[in-house]
């Protein structure tokens, strides 16, 4: 790309930002950009000239890098924007809570937000605020303006507006996992790290197949000499791969699908009902469950009462069921301890403790306490599994590059003793 088309996508960045920063001005002075469509349109544009702009420059600098580079770039915007928006929805519902705790009506504290707001979140703050004003429930309203919340936030809210109390719900159940959160995305930079070093030793390996070897056979034939052992095995490995590259779909397969949903959790998109994540992830919705239990016990209630709660509130139908499985054992005389042990909800040891809790009198704090330590748990067994599998991989494909780099030297050191 030449210097001109630099010049070009430099000025749509500036277009970009100067739209943006005409609607902002246009909505504080209430001009002519006053519907909020409007607005969220040309906001819109803004951002996709801006995008477009860095975009096409980032891709002078990968431009040999081929899609990699294009999935990177994509990922990381796509991250930065989804964690922004995260960020900035929660800020939005602990106003709302803020608000619930003095007894201000939220449809109040989502107007005086939105009006303080010249973006996209403030026009969803002023939709909010007219759902909440025609007497729509705060989590109906949430799901009609698109504000999306992580799952701790999505269960706090449900909780609080059932129990009347969202204030209590969201300091005691919406608790952001900064840990466990870390080292899925890290786990995610490595595989993806491992994939892209496996294509290039794959395309590497390819060329050297395809032009260097038959090179090496017509040299070997010539002088009558045989090839050394390692490089008829390098040979016969590639002449398998060709003829069985079928019997590699499934391996393919399931690194595809671990990329894809390491990148929409990376990027926060990872839809919740998925059935191998919902297996791997169930400490951490146990942890929640247990949260939930510890604010039962804090606003006097039973918890019989706070799991057939959960049982119609909790936004994953997987641990809905296993909650009805776990109402239904309570009904039967079970101890809640181990109902929820039965659902797999609750490790022994999480049922130990919380049993002579029990016994002792301070539940709630064993709760809160379990809660964290399951996640803790949960992110000490990603790091060790981190640390032991990830070096042991890059030892295989070092072991195989040095195969591989050893049985194309071997042909040069047997042909020079078989010329002397």
């Amino acid at each position: 790309m030449n210097v001109f088309g630099s010049i070009h996508l430099f000025v749509l960045i500036w277009i970009g930002v100067a739209v943006l920063w005409s609607v902002r001005l246009a909505y504080r002075s209430r001009g002519a950009v006053a519907d909020d469509s409007i607005r969220l349109i040309l906001t819109m544009a803004g951002w996709i000239l801006i995008l477009a702009g860095v975009l096409g420059t980032a891709m002078q600098g990968f431009i040999f890098a081929g899609p990699f580079a294009w999935v990177v770039i994509l990922a990381i915007v796509l991250m930065a924007v989804g964690r922004y928006r995260g960020a900035e929805n929660r800020t939005l519902l602990w106003c709302l809570a803020a608000a619930a705790e003095r007894g201000i009506p939220l449809e109040q504290a989502a107007r005086a937000y939105s009006m303080e707001r010249s973006d996209e979140l403030g026009i969803r703050a002023a939709r909010l605020a007219e759902l909440l004003e025609g007497g729509t429930p705060l989590s109906l309203a949430l799901a009609d303006t698109r504000i999306h919340l992580p799952l701790d936030a999505l269960v706090a809210v449900r909780i609080g507006i059932e129990t009347g109390d969202l204030g209590t719900a969201l300091a005691k159940v919406a608790k952001h996992d900064d840990d466990a959160d870390v080292l899925l995305r890290s786990i995610f930079e490595k595989v993806f790290y491992l994939g892209v070093v496996a294509n290039v030793l794959l395309g590497i390996l390819t060329f050297i197949m395809l032009k260097i070897v038959p090179v090496y056979a017509k040299m070997f034939e010539e002088f009558e000499l045989q090839l050394p052992l390692m490089t008829q095995q390098l040979v016969a490995c590639s002449e398998y791969f060709v003829n069985f590259w079928f019997l590699f779909f499934p391996f393919a397969g399931l690194l595809l699908l671990f990329l894809v949903v390491a990148t929409l959790h990376y990027i926060g998109w990872l839809p919740r009902n998925l059935p191998f994540i919902n297996w791997f992830v169930l400490r951490l919705d146990g942890a929640l469950v247990m949260r939930c239990l510890a604010l039962s016990i804090n606003q006097r209630r039973p918890l019989t009462e706070m799991i057939w709660m959960l049982t119609k509130l909790y936004p994953k139908t997987s641990v809905r069921k296993r909650l009805l499985r776990a109402g239904h054992a309570l009904n039967n005389g079970e101890h809640w301890c181990h109902a929820l042990r039965q659902a797999k909800l609750l490790c022994p040891s999480d049922v130990a403790i919380l049993t002579a809790a029990e016994r002792s009198g301070n539940l709630e704090w064993a709760l809160e306490e379990m809660a964290d330590s399951s996640i803790r748990r949960l992110a000490y067994r990603l790091r060790l599994a981190l640390n032991v599998l990830f070096p042991a991989v890059l030892f295989f494909f070092g072991l195989f590059i040095g195969f591989v780099v050893i049985s194309l030297f071997m042909p040069l050191v047997s042909l020079i003793q078989g010329l002397s």
